[in-house]
Formats: structure tokens, sequence, C-alpha cells
């Protein structure tokens, strides 16, 4: 079963592993109605560009709905997240509850063997072991947002776009004259498309929008105000509206109880280590805690060296280099070279005193 959202990506993965040899079944998945500030994938304009593709590639095509499952475990978060001062990743609870989850109960029904999916990620064989690994093009790797996922699903997961890169996807998509060869790639949350903001899917979903408050320094005093603390996650500056003389100051943290957000200086409160909850050991044996590894708190963050570490039950990542600014709600994400070791959300900060 072939994921297909409509885009390029998804319709090359199709694309390849038919020539592969695999009997394939494209599939899309409706997430969200026509009315929904969402974007052209995932939707009937997506299903109708993937079913083209399936068409001129001669395979099966099939559509299901999943927009109340994707209502409530990806919108739903996200709002409560943000709701709650925190930063949440939907594409990584897409991946969890939806991809790697739902789409394993259909591939199930319909006697599919693999799910495959236009990710740039490997598949990585360690013996009778398969790990998740990043794709080899280091701008496209989305092996960040995958580590949410049963390391067991990877049994029967495939990735054909990552051992190659964008362009190569492209290219193949011209030369195969795909429908999808030309069409533009969404560089935003999916349901958050065509300059839908925080205020439209609140509004749409909560029916409420966020209230005004106030922007304060650590001392409490009233820098400026913004328009709802669910536009803001933490190392922000961009939007703050804070005038001359406050160069260097970010979010340092959100308080939805006082509707504040209050600001420090950037490298005010270096990191003693973040706590995770939601823990995936994507690696089991491959590592070890106290041992020294990389990790990256948030997408395209560069890697830093850490150690892991168990304290009273609750995992917690040490970093051996200066960070700053960890945002409650992402994914810590941990390596070793090209393969996965683990995901967690970030569930507390704690700073150096």
């Amino acid at each position: 079963m072939v994921a297909m959202s409509g885009g390029v990506d998804s319709s090359v993965a199709a694309l390849m592993l038919t020539r592969a040899g695999y009997e394939c079944i494209g599939m899309t998945a409706i997430l969200f109605g026509d009315a929904s500030a969402a974007g052209p994938c995932c939707g009937t304009e997506g299903a109708n560009s993937a079913e083209c593709v399936c068409n001129k590639l001669g395979i099966e095509f099939r559509h299901i709905d999943l927009s109340e499952l994707f209502e409530q475990q990806v919108i739903g978060r996200f709002l409560g997240e943000y709701d709650s001062g925190r930063t949440p990743n939907p594409c990584s609870d897409c991946n969890r509850f939806i991809k790697f989850d739902t789409f394993f109960r259909y591939a199930d029904e319909w006697g599919c063997d693999y799910v495959a999916t236009g990710h740039y990620a490997r598949i990585i064989e360690d013996g009778n072991t398969r790990l998740l690994g990043t794709g080899i093009d280091n701008n496209k790797d989305q092996s960040y947002f995958l580590a949410c996922i049963p390391p067991d699903r990877l049994r029967r997961v495939l990735f054909p776009l990552g051992g190659i890169d964008k362009p190569e996807v492209r290219r193949l998509a011209r030369e195969a004259l795909l429908p999808t060869a030309h069409r533009t790639e969404s560089q935003d949350v999916c349901f958050m498309h065509n300059g839908a903001g925080i205020d439209e899917l609140m509004s749409w979903h909560l029916g409420r929008v966020p209230e005004p408050g106030e922007v304060v320094d650590e001392e409490g005093r009233v820098l400026s105000t913004h328009k709802g603390y669910q536009r803001y996650t933490v190392g922000q500056r961009r939007g703050m509206r804070l005038g001359g003389g406050t160069e260097g100051l970010v979010v340092h943290r959100v308080e939805p109880e006082t509707n504040r957000v209050v600001v420090a200086m950037k490298d005010a409160h270096p990191l003693d280590y973040v706590g995770l909850r939601e823990f995936v050991d994507m690696a089991p044996g491959r590592w070890q805690p106290g041992e020294d590894i990389q990790v990256r708190m948030r997408y395209r963050q560069p890697l830093f060296r850490a150690r892991v570490l168990t304290h009273e039950g609750q995992i917690r990542v040490y970093p051996l280099e200066r960070q700053y600014g960890a945002a409650l709600g992402q994914w810590c994400v941990g390596y070793a070279g090209d393969v996965v070791l683990f995901g967690g959300i970030i569930d507390g900060v704690s700073y150096e005193t």
C-alpha cells in the first residue's frame, strides 16, 4: 500500500515501487473537508491528483475518510498543546497516529505486506533488525518526524525516496510524465495552508480566537502586547514588536495562566537538561544510557552532543554543549551517525543555576 497525498514525492514512491516489481495499491486518506483552511494535499484535490497518477501507472487506487480521526488526534492535539503554552509537532502526530498506525490496519485488511510512503528516510538493515535511518538528501531528511513510530513497524515499511535527492525525484517524475511532476511543494502545516493562521484554525475548530495580553520581561515589566500567546514559541523574536533597545530578547516562556509572554536575553538561560515523555526507543540494544550521543530538539537544528540518563523513571537529556531555548511539546531525537536511536516529547526543562 502506497500512501499518496497527491504530491510529487508520494507519486515517485509509487513509480519506483512499480518499476521494482511490487504490486501496489495507491491510497489517499481524506484528512479534512474542502471548507477547511487546509491546502491541496490530503483533501479531495489531493485524492484526485493521486488517482490520476495511479491511472498513469496502471495501479489500483483507493481512498479512505480519516477526517474525524485527524481532527481528534492531530488538529485537536495541535490546538490543545498551543492552548497549554507548548509547541506541538503535528507532522509527528500524523505519522504516529495516522500513517504508521491506522494505515497498517487498512494494509492488513487489503492483504498488503508493506506500507510505503514518500518520506525522505531510509530503512537500514542490521542483521535481522531494521532500523530507521536518515535520508541521503540532508535538505529533505525527515527522520526527525519519524522517531515516534513503533520500531516493530519498520519490518513492514518502505521508503523508496530515502536513497535519492529532491532533484532526482523531480527528474523521475518528468521523465515518467507523471501529472504531479511540476506540482509545487507546500512549506506549511498541511491544515494551515493558504495563509491561514492560528486565529482561523481556532475559530474554525474551537469557535474562539486567541486573546490579547502582555509581553513582559523576567521582572514583570510590560514591554509590549501580544495578540494571543498561542502565536509564540520559545526562542522566537519575530512578531514581538518590542521596539528599540530590546535587541537580543526572545521568548523565554509562555504563561497561559496569566496570558503573558515572558522574554529574556537569548543566551541568559543555558539548559541543564530536558525531560522526555512518550519515549520511543528506535534502536533497542544499540545504545545505552550514559553514552555520549548526537541530539536535536527541533527540526533543522544542528546536532549537538548530549548524555541521556534516567532519573526516577524519567528520561533526561543533558546537553554536553551549550544549548538554549528548548520548547515544551517538541520532539527530542537521538542519532548515531545515520541511525535514529530514540525520540521523545520534551515535557520539562531545567536551566543551569
